[in-house]
């Protein structure tokens, strides 16, 4: 995995020295071509200045040093007379070259000897930085204030390529390292589901062959009270079973996407009632109890009733798995504007702030450094939330480590038809 992120850092490492050297060649190309393009016109304007060229003008804003005389005055007055920016650009063009640039003619002490009034703003620019051409005694200079933006959108189609395919590097860097690290989380949390699958189908399977075998041999007499515990042992442990394939299926259910609703009144009170008159055995062999705090005034909703109902015990049940010594259960209801929302409160041991967010995926479990401390395959909350959903609901929990855990359902009187 590090070697392939190496690899792609390096490919965009190249990627950007690449795209620094092209843009240094044509840089260089850049140079060379307008330096070629000014020998060119230094020659056009020299051998126009060797004729014997008469007459002083002084227009076109040009301003010429009277003390400047022989041949570069000549040079001067020859290039007054022409369209200096027409021709240099000509032969900037001639040369490949589009850029616009100022220009400018200096004597040996770096002052102006012809000096376009449009030109005036750059010549610390054009003295310092310019190219440069000589002229008889002149420097004829040019410089052009947009170079590394003209060499930037001359060559802007390759850079956006280059930029686009470092783009899609790094997507794909962190694509690959997103998908590692969750196909390893994956991976764990199947690799715990399957230890703890194995465990929980391993004791009751136990637990029914070995009261199998103590009913059917002869040799042990037993009288009809020890035959009744073996049966109701049987019996209870079937039920088990019969729960944790329940489960599985539920969560199968959910992951196909294949849950069908059968709509119906149903009273949710009565459920509730139902649900905590099931348990009420077991959390009182635990020293517990289990409170019924139902204020909602209108407890009709439409909902299915063999799934609702199948969320109900499971939040009970989560309830009752993760309590301390003594669980104190509390059912309640509150009326809303859209239905009614269900609670279960446990006073168990909680679940930190940091796994709040995740205890609704499926396979999901709370570490406790030991995963059969609580049985459970990380299923029930995740089949929970699904089918509150498709009842066009919310469920939230809300809890303190240590103390205790609040799953709340917002169900509607009338869920949206499928």
């Amino acid at each position: 995995m590090w070697a392939l992120a190496f690899a792609i850092l390096s490919v965009s490492a190249l990627q950007v020295t690449g795209l620094k050297k092209v843009l240094d060649l044509r840089g260089q190309i850049f140079d060379q071509s307008v330096e070629r393009s000014l020998n060119q016109m230094a020659e056009w304007i020299q051998v126009s200045a060797d004729i014997n060229f008469a007459g002083n003008n002084e227009s076109r804003g040009v301003s010429i040093d009277k003390t400047i005389r022989g041949a570069s005055r000549s040079i001067i007055l020859r290039m007054e007379s022409m369209d200096i920016d027409s021709l240099l650009h000509v032969a900037l063009e001639k040369n490949g070259v589009k850029a616009r640039g100022v220009f400018g003619a200096f004597d040996g002490y770096d002052q102006p000897a012809y000096l376009n009034s449009n030109c005036e703003p750059f010549r610390d620019e054009l003295v310092e930085q310019g190219y440069s051409v000589e002229m008889k005694d002149l420097h004829f200079k040019v410089y052009f204030p947009n170079r590394e933006r003209y060499l930037l959108e001359d060559g802007l189609g390759a850079f956006l390529l280059s930029g686009l395919l470092l783009i899609g590097i790094f997507v794909g860097l962190v694509y690959v390292f997103y998908s590692v690290r969750q196909s390893k989380h994956i991976e764990r949390i199947r690799r715990d589901l399957m230890n703890n699958l194995t465990h929980e189908l391993k004791t009751p399977i136990s637990t029914i062959g070995l009261a199998s075998e103590a009913l059917s041999d002869r040799d042990i007499q037993l009288d009809k009270e020890q035959q009744n515990y073996y049966f109701d042992l049987i019996k209870a442990e079937n039920k088990r079973l019969s729960l944790l394939v329940q489960k599985v299926l539920q969560a199968s259910l959910v992951e196909k996407g294949s849950m069908r609703l059968y709509l119906q009144p149903l009273n949710i009170h009565d459920i509730a009632k139902d649900a905590a008159k099931n348990v009420a055995i077991q959390v009182r062999k635990q020293g517990g109890k289990i409170d019924l705090d139902l204020k909602a005034n209108n407890p009709i909703i439409n909902a299915d009733q063999t799934h609702l109902t199948s969320v109900i015990f499971n939040l009970i049940d989560n309830a009752l798995k993760y309590s301390k010594e003594n669980p104190r259960i509390t059912i309640s209801t509150q009326q809303t504007d859209e239905g009614v929302e269900f609670s279960v409160r446990d006073n168990g041991v909680g679940i930190p702030k940091e796994h709040l967010g995740k205890v609704f995926e499926r396979l999901y479990r709370v570490p406790t450094g030991n995963v059969h401390d609580v049985k459970g395959f990380g299923l029930g909350l995740s089949y929970v939330k699904a089918v509150v959903e498709r009842h066009g609901g919310s469920i939230n929990v809300e809890s303190e480590l240590g103390s205790y855990s609040i799953f709340s359902l917002k169900l509607k009187f009338d869920p949206p038809q499928e």
